[in-house]
């Protein structure tokens, strides 16, 4: 690879899309035989739906075959969708499911290897090169934030910091002192840091040298790129990706940002009616459904990600023939996005309930100096004389250890949330309103 060259992998970012579908039928086939001669599971599921591998002709027999989501994954735990001998597994990554227990991610060297793969693509479309300083700021953990653009990093010939979330200072003396010139993290964490940069007296628009940020994990707005750009003088590009499938390295934005570009080699993206199934046009709004073409430990076939968006194969201004991702509208199973990670309602819920002390509550979702903030007002039931203090702590407690994150508890009197019914519950979202989900193309 050169440092002038456009494109990272030139032969396979243009290939013309006849080309790129015929390389999807052949590995989708691999695929789904691999899937149904060495997964219990999937050979079950596709024989109770009357399917096989004989039954992939074209990559339109493909919408025969039944979609797999999170509740579907959750009993296929642990190692339901594994098509390998353990012993060939390099790495272990998590999935939120709507049970406690994450779904383990597995990954062989050649997953590995093909996540560095796509995300040094995305590095490079984004206008990063050998010796650039990448500084990563997404989790390293089972989550797969991190992990994706660091392997990248390393493939392109870039320096990576695995900086991870969180000691925001140390984050902005790396940046300055470092010369840090591309940032990918959380854009709400990015706009924590440039503010907190602003309360130290510091210009990071003016006295670093970054000039690419890669944000995902969560909506990345039209304002709030605006914003990013003002805070730390880069140019901010918006990325996809889901635990699923390794995370990072799905999608990406490209210098002419109408779009995120999906790379065709890897993933084959449906977009269908979420209340059909039914594929809506070219063009038209839907759910993404990701088949993970060149998977060799997990078998991800038509995943439904439950987000709403548009699927176009028109042809890029930058040369790049992978169809492209517009923007994400929202999500079809109600789930909310908090600081990067999606939480169900009902998980929350199956927390609360534990506690006969309570009755009905909100969740309530803000946003203070851009960083999500989650807090659970709930009535205590009439009758009870524990101290609150002790509930409240018992219940951050118990939501912690269930969903990974720490909410503040605020415990009510009864009747303080005018809500009817005794064992319902209420989503207030104040962070709408900032325009942050308003996002671009």
């Amino acid at each position: 690879m050169y440092p002038h060259r456009a494109y990272w992998n030139p032969e396979m970012e243009t290939m013309p899309r006849e080309q790129l579908e015929e390389l999807q039928l052949g590995r989708l086939r691999d695929l789904v035989d691999r899937a149904y001669r060495n997964s219990p599971f999937y050979r079950e599921f596709y024989r109770k739906a009357g399917v096989g591998p004989e039954d992939i002709r074209s990559l339109q027999d493909l919408r025969h075959f039944p979609f797999v989501d999170k509740h579907i994954a959750k009993e296929t735990y642990p190692t339901g969708m594994l098509m390998v001998p353990i012993s060939e597994i390099r790495e272990v990554h998590g999935a939120a499911t709507t049970s406690r227990k994450s779904l383990p991610i597995f990954a062989t060297e050649k997953d590995l290897e093909d996540w560095g793969e796509r995300c040094a693509r995305i590095l490079w479309m984004a206008g990063l090169r050998p010796g650039d300083i990448i500084q990563n700021a997404f989790r390293f953990g089972m989550s797969t934030g991190g992990f994706g653009f660091h392997y990248g990093a390393m493939k392109a010939g870039m320096i990576s910091i695995p900086a991870s979330i969180g000691s925001t200072d140390r984050q902005i003396d790396l940046i300055l002192d470092v010369g840090t010139t591309g940032v990918t993290m959380m854009p709400s964490y990015a706009f924590y840091l440039g503010m907190r940069a602003q309360e130290r007296g510091i210009d990071l628009a003016k006295e670093s040298s970054l000039r690419v940020g890669l944000f995902g994990a969560e909506p990345t707005g039209v304002h709030m790129k605006e914003r990013l750009g003002e805070l730390l003088g880069l140019t901010a590009y918006g990325e996809y990706g889901m635990n699923e499938c390794l995370g990072p390295g799905m999608a990406c934005q490209c210098l002419v940002e109408r779009g995120m570009h999906a790379w065709a080699d890897h993933f084959l993206v449906e977009c269908v009616n979420p209340a059909t199934g039914e594929s809506v046009p070219e063009g038209g709004q839907g759910e993404l459904v990701w088949t993970w073409l060149t998977g060799e430990a997990m078998a991800v076939i038509r995943f439904r990600s439950h987000d709403i968006s548009r699927l176009t194969w028109e042809r890029c201004a930058c040369g790049r023939t992978h169809p492209r991702v517009r923007r994400i509208a929202g999500r079809s199973d109600g789930a909310l996005s908090i600081g990067g990670y999606i939480v169900y309602p009902s998980k929350i819920e199956d927390v609360v309930r534990v506690f006969p002390e309570f009755g009905p509550f909100h969740v309530v979702l803000d946003s203070i100096k851009g960083l999500d903030c989650l807090t659970i007002r709930v009535e205590i039931r009439e009758g009870v004389h524990v101290s609150s203090r002790d509930l409240a702590s018992r219940l951050r407690t118990a939501v912690k250890s269930y969903m990974t994150f720490t909410p503040v508890i605020e415990v009510m009197a009864p009747g303080t949330l005018s809500i009817e019914d005794p064992n319902s519950f209420r989503i207030l979202d104040f962070r709408k309103g900032s325009g942050r989900y308003a996002e671009a193309d």
